[in-house]
């Protein structure tokens, strides 16, 4: 998939389809974990903290080298300033940091709620980037985020007995990190750094951080099964699909679609989460997530579609600019 293809795209088709993939990423890791042993071909810990993030940030950063070639990507490095260099690195972590929180969070909650939950992130995003982008958000959506909290309250408190659940806390974490990890991405794509170089920094740096952190916290036998059966295959197709081909469209969007307009069209993505739980991990919606749900997607489409005056264009030349949570 070319920039140029990218930059052609209506934006919010952009956003939509990156969300359509980002949402298959808890669905799909807890996919893979039930289906390890024989994907393995029947190692024990095939899909592993290090298996999913190291390899499959890994197979990302590769597969970014393999579209566009090595030698534009150095060229792109060099010419970056060291204070974009500093900035392509906390996102890197940042991005380690999100994708370990929803991992470990999967291991204590259902992918329906870590789902939902992930709506946190874009009403955190949406509010943020209106402040710092000085942009002012309205009654609609105010009130539509509004409703969002509540279902998203409903949920971590309701669903376990009003006390917080571990899963559910860490999947919060990594709503957070989101917002401030999408917030960053959109200051640095102002900062002239290209999409191939943002997307191949974001998961080469994401690997070695993982790598690290793999080594220090369980040493080398955590790397056992890495080469494990299929584990490979299944990893490049899974960072090709859920990793570069949804950072491309998200970051595209990113560049050109002010912080309101991001927060209001990722309107699918708690519809496409719940149906891949379903589809792929068989969850059917408990009655307190189907409320939940319900109460999350009408916040969504009030403050999505909610009357609002025309607004000026916002920031450099008229470009609007901007992931997954998740």
């Amino acid at each position: 998939m070319s920039e140029v293809s990218i930059s052609n795209t209506n934006p919010k088709i952009l956003l939509v389809a990156s969300r359509a993939l980002a949402a298959l990423r808890p669905s799909l890791i807890a996919f893979l974990i039930v289906k390890a042993s024989e994907l393995s071909g029947g190692g024990e810990t095939p899909i592993s903290f290090c298996n999913v993030l190291f390899v499959g940030n890994l197979c990302a950063a590769l597969l970014v080298i393999g579209w566009f070639g090595f030698k534009p990507i150095i060229s792109d490095l060099k010419e970056i300033e060291w204070r974009l260099w500093l900035g392509l690195f906390v996102n890197a972590c940042l991005a380690a940091l999100l994708s370990s929180l929803i991992f470990i969070g999967l291991g204590y909650t259902s992918v329906t709620n870590a789902v939902l939950l992930g709506r946190f992130g874009p009403v955190l995003y949406a509010i943020a980037g209106a402040f710092l982008f000085d942009r002012r958000l309205h009654k609609a959506e105010w009130f539509g985020f509004s409703l969002i909290m509540v279902g998203i309250l409903a949920i971590v408190l309701k669903s376990n007995d009003f006390q917080i659940n571990r899963g559910d806390l860490f999947i919060l974490g990594s709503a957070l990190v989101y917002a401030v990890t999408s917030v960053l991405g959109k200051v640095m794509l102002f900062q002239d750094c290209t999409l191939r170089t943002m997307v191949f920094t974001r998961n080469f740096l994401s690997s070695i951080i993982f790598f690290i952190i793999a080594m220090r916290i369980f040493g080398p036998k955590h790397f056992a099964d890495v080469f494990s059966g299929q584990l490979w295959i299944v990893m490049v197709v899974y960072a090709l699909i859920v990793i570069v081909m949804a950072q491309f469209l998200w970051y595209g969007a990113l560049e050109k679609l002010d912080a309101k307009t991001v927060g209001r069209w990722t309107v699918l993505s708690p519809v496409f989460g719940v149906v891949y739980a379903y589809l792929l991990n068989g969850e059917r919606p408990t009655a307190i997530q189907g409320i939940a749900f319900a109460v999350i997607m009408a916040g969504v489409l009030i403050s999505t579609f909610g009357k609002q005056p025309l607004m000026p264009k916002e920031l450099a030349g008229g470009a609007e600019s901007t992931i997954s949570s998740s």
